[in-house]
């Protein structure tokens, strides 16, 4: 008698019908790809270590229709006899890979104009010497610019933006902006018109008559970033117009200035206002941390020091610094700063500015609260060179390989005397 778990011999036409309904799937498939249109090409280059060398490669990636990843050389410094124009070439974006390069406008022009509809993708780059007696000492943007890892320094505007002009879309990654000068506004950077985010950044030691650091007429939003050492008439760290709309979460603005009256040390804001999780203090005497005439959206708790703009939720008081440091430079909470866990994790990013993990328990009450501003504090932790950390992977790892050596050489024993010899 058949059990009745036993799985009886499929005949061979049902076989020969599942095979070719298999089959019909993948034809499918296969048509359906090979209709597709074949992807653009792209292209490399790399560029040796002149201005003339980026000139040839400038003149093709602006009209060769393909996407183009331009390699700098390190440590060189192209120094531009004109300034680098990308145009929208279909579409088509252009990639260019520093590598420790400068691009240099010597001082007589803007080294870097994105037109409209272009797309330019700055990594490891350092753009300075910028001079325009229009907007934009550094860059002007009026596409789509994504600068990481880079610096924009040493540049100026006899009009808007110092450092950076823009009126499409920037996003600036764990990038410097510092020691900027815009005669008029913007002295970092002015977002005319445009969509601008900083992640992980810092907006140091730039001045402008209106705005110091960043002048905002668009949509601005700052993650992780620390804006310090700015001067100004009035906005020192940040001044946002009318239209303008500000988002601020875990950011640290500090030390910056101004010279005229209510004109709001740290931030003066006429427009919207969002702020989360964010210190704003140490600026001089009777510089307001901040001046409001717009509207304040304040969601989680803020330490403002003086208590200027009223903000509810905040609260007031030295926030304990400690000095800028690191790449880009940031400013670091002190051991018993008010600061430490005094955020609120929903709107806490995963990493600080440093990259650190974050929420951490700085306070040591059992619970993993996010830090206000851009770093989160955690004590020192070292044992030797290594660090605490690396000796907690590397002791696990030493007696994996001591009980592997133990074994080998057991083996070998056993071999040489036709026995293994217990181990005691």
């Amino acid at each position: 008698m058949r059990n009745p778990n036993d799985v009886l011999p499929m005949p061979a036409t049902a076989l020969r019908a599942r095979r070719r309904r298999s089959r019909f799937p993948l034809l499918l498939v296969a048509a359906a790809l090979a209709s597709r249109a074949p992807a653009a090409h792209a292209e490399t280059f790399n560029v040796a270590c002149n201005a003339s060398a980026l000139a040839s490669v400038i003149a093709t990636v602006n009209s060769n229709g393909e996407e183009d990843f331009v390699w700098l050389t390190s440590p060189c410094v192209y120094a531009l006899a004109t300034t680098w124009v990308v145009e929208p070439d279909a579409g088509n974006p252009v990639w260019v890979y520093g590598r420790g390069a400068r691009i240099s406008g010597q001082d007589a022009r803007t080294p870097l104009v994105v037109n409209a509809g272009a797309t330019l993708h700055l990594s490891e780059v350092t753009v300075r010497d910028g001079s325009t007696t229009g907007n934009g000492g550094g860059i002007r943007n009026a596409g789509t610019l994504t600068v990481d890892e880079s610096v924009i320094t040493e540049s100026a505007s006899q009009a808007y933006g110092g450092g950076i002009y823009n009126t499409g879309t920037a996003r600036l990654t764990r990038s410097t902006v510092s020691a900027n000068t815009a005669s008029v506004q913007g002295g970092g950077v002015d977002n005319a018109a445009g969509k601008l985010t900083l992640v992980d950044s810092t907006v140091s030691g730039n001045s402008g008559s209106y705005g110091g650091g960043l002048r905002n007429r668009g949509s601005a939003t700052l993650f992780n970033s620390t804006l310090f050492g700015n001067g100004a008439f009035i906005g020192g760290g940040i001044l946002n117009d009318p239209a303008g709309r500000v988002a601020l979460a875990n950011v640290t603005i500090s030390e910056n200035a101004i010279s005229g009256s209510n004109g709001g040390g740290g931030i003066r804001n006429e427009g919207d206002l969002r702020i989360d999780n964010s210190i704003i203090a140490n600026h001089p005497s009777g510089q307001a941390d901040c001046y409001n005439s717009g509207s304040l959206i304040p969601l989680t708790s803020n330490l403002i020091e003086d208590g200027s703009c009223a903000l509810v939720g905040s609260f007031t008081g030295d926030p304990m610094l400690g000095a800028p440091s690191g790449r880009p430079q940031s400013i670091p909470l002190a051991k018993g700063s008010p600061a430490i866990d005094a955020g609120a994790n929903p709107v806490c990013a995963g990493a600080d500015q440093n990259g650190a993990r974050r929420p951490y328990d700085g306070n040591e009450d059992g619970y993993s609260i996010c830090d206000l501003g851009a770093i989160e504090w955690r004590p020192a932790r070292a044992c030797g060179l290594l660090g605490i950390d690396a000796l907690l992977v590397l002791l696990p790892l030493a007696r994996l390989v001591a009980r592997a050596r133990r074994a080998q050489a057991s083996r070998a024993e056993g071999g040489a005397g036709g026995s293994s010899r217990p181990r005691s």
